[in-house]
């Protein structure tokens, strides 16, 4: 999601005052699953329902949830709307043009099927432990898949990808908390591939990303004022080309085990307290492998811990501190063959252990003077001869 569209989308959440709800033909069948004879484009479903054929050029919503508890599986079915804005729907005050819209209705699980052409494949707002499963969208004009003020919900083993340029991504998270995103496929989208705004405590595990701008972007620009996302887990996630994992800002995060390459600035800390980037691999980036802080505008963290990290044969630096960064720890990183300095340290405020810098361009680590030697760091076989500037390296 773009930085600026945040203020649209607190707008787009204004409850509708009234749902209009439209009747469906019903049939059931063992078990007390509900399936249905036929649905139209903008029904509302109001018991479990299995989707007996696709729903083409829906002019507005797709299927909208009516109750608690229930079950929408597409069956293998489509649900695409017709690639235009929906007509007499006013996006100040209601949701729009929506594949599947759930306002407020608990215990919902979404499954088995694919959403196109919508300005939003879903949109899930104010509820509990809701489920979308082995969903596949693709080509909206805005997101793949919306959760806000949500939380103890689950998105597992979709595909959210090829979203409208220049604003389509694939997940978003707003105001959500313990949401668990697994196992996913999210490519080529302009937009992130996950963006978590003002979302605390969400896990993002085992996904596959490519081509997104960036992969995973935490915090955001709510403007005049950044708006943290805080205490998330991004691990074990595998990522390659486009963008990487931004923290801008955000608190307390975990970035760990991730697999990252050919991707532009593949770990980025940009501001916030206490993030950690742990025991990630990353490889050919194309500029920084790991950056903590920007140098314009001057905005930096403070308290992060890289530790454990490998970085093999970035664009640039391998490991960049930007001068803004204060009282981070940089410990047992290894930079192989970076295009410049295997460890590029502008901060005074940051310590350097037992880190390891072998055939890297220029310098093994180059350290600005004041910056803190924490000891143990090794450098060999760097292009300067120099190996360490402002450390001692052995």
């Amino acid at each position: 999601m773009r930085a600026q569209r945040p203020n649209g989308l607190v707008t787009l959440l204004m409850p509708a005052a009234v749902l209009a709800f439209t009747a469906a033909a019903f049939l059931l069948v063992g078990g007390g699953r509900a399936f249905a004879s036929h649905v139209n484009c903008g029904d509302t479903i109001t018991a479990d329902t299995t989707l007996d054929s696709d729903l083409e050029d829906c002019p507005n919503h797709g299927v909208v949830i009516g109750a608690a508890g229930v079950t929408l599986d597409l069956n293998g079915h489509r649900i695409a709307g017709d690639g235009t804005p929906a007509a007499g729907c006013n996006p100040q005050v209601e949701l729009c043009d929506v594949g599947v819209l759930n306002e407020g209705f608990n215990g919902v699980t979404v499954e088995h099927g694919s959403v196109r052409r919508f300005a939003f494949g879903g949109f899930t707002v104010g509820v509990r432990k809701n489920r979308v499963l082995d969903i596949g969208s693709t080509r909206h004009v805005l997101f793949g898949w919306v959760m806000a003020d949500s939380t103890r919900s689950v998105i597992r083993g979709g595909a959210f990808r090829r979203n409208i340029a220049p604003e389509g991504d694939g997940l978003g998270l707003f105001g959500c908390d313990h949401i668990r995103v697994r196992n996913n496929a999210i490519r080529r989208n302009p937009g992130p591939g996950i963006h978590l705004q003002d979302s605390d405590h969400n896990l993002v595990r085992g996904n596959v990303f490519s081509r997104n701008s960036p992969a995973i972007r935490v915090g955001g620009d709510e403007r005049p004022t950044l708006v943290e996302s805080n205490r998330n887990r991004i691990r074990r996630n595998q990522i390659t080309r486009g963008g990487g994992i931004a923290v801008a800002p955000g608190n307390r995060n975990v970035i760990a085990n991730n697999r990252v390459s050919q991707a532009v600035d593949s770990i980025a800390i940009e501001k916030g307290h206490g993030n950690r980037v742990t025991r990630n691999r990353v490889a050919h980036a194309r500029g920084a492998g790991i950056r903590l802080a920007i140098r314009q505008p001057p905005i930096g963290g403070v308290r992060t811990v890289v530790r454990r990290n490998r970085v093999r044969a970035s664009g640039e630096d391998g490991f960049l501190v930007n001068p803004k960064d204060r009282h981070s720890l940089v410990s047992r990183n290894v930079a192989l063959r970076s295009g410049d300095d295997g460890f590029d340290i502008a901060s005074v405020r940051v310590r350097l252990a037992r880190n390891r810098a072998v055939l890297n361009a220029d310098l093994g680590i180059e350290a600005a003077p004041g910056a803190i030697d924490g000891g143990g760091n090794v450098a060999r076989e760097n292009g300067d001869p120099l190996q360490c500037t402002n450390v001692l390296c052995s």
